[in-house]
């Protein structure tokens, strides 16, 4: 059932269809909220919040994209979360995300998953370098597939403003990559 049909109709009566709509979305809105605060924990409950906040006002929903729309929520928790102080970025950002499925682990531990597993940690220190701005831009853009439009909505910025904020940031992380690359290079000569 797509989600015009699911809200179309929780809004008649069909409660019980809020379950299909968490369990559409819940994964990429934790994922979200863990890139943002670097909190699984933290994350964990600003993800459940982001739904009891959908739930709460699920009569009056009027958007056409449910995704960015619990997105939108999910971001407006994370800032608050983040202007009270709650939550500091901790350096390595790997240790703060969610454990993807299928990783090395269900596996059995084979070496097959391994430079998967490297690359991703190694990505995911590099995007934490970049200023909040920038990492949230590229997160809705590459990781959530929304189109700059729809961030523009998310962020409250212009649209020029998000085109920038990813062209800058991904000039960041490949210059930062290439930068880091040669060190490895150089340290293993």
């Amino acid at each position: 059932m797509d989600d015009r049909t699911l809200i179309y109709k929780i809004q008649r009566g069909q409660k019980e269809l809020l379950n299909e709509i968490a369990e559409k979305y819940y994964d990429d809105i934790y994922r979200f909220c863990c890139y943002l605060t670097g909190q699984r924990e933290d994350a964990y409950d600003l993800a459940q919040e982001t739904f009891l906040r959908f739930i709460q006002y699920v009569d009056h929903y009027r958007y056409r994209n449910l995704k960015g729309y619990l997105l939108t929520i999910a971001r407006n928790l994370c800032m608050d979360y983040l202007r009270q102080g709650k939550g500091e970025v901790p350096t390595d950002m790997t240790e703060a995300m969610p454990k993807e499925s299928g990783g090395m682990e269900e596996r059995g531990g084979c070496s097959d998953g391994i430079s998967e597993l490297v690359e991703r940690q190694f990505f995911l220190g590099e995007l934490q370098k970049l200023p909040r701005i920038q990492r949230e831009a590229l997160l809705l853009y590459y990781y959530s597939g929304l189109k700059i439009r729809e961030i523009a909505v998310i962020t409250t910025v212009p649209v020029s403003t998000v085109k920038s904020r990813l062209k800058q940031g991904v000039e960041k992380l490949k210059k930062s990559m290439e930068e880091d690359n040669v060190k490895s290079k150089i340290s293993l000569s």
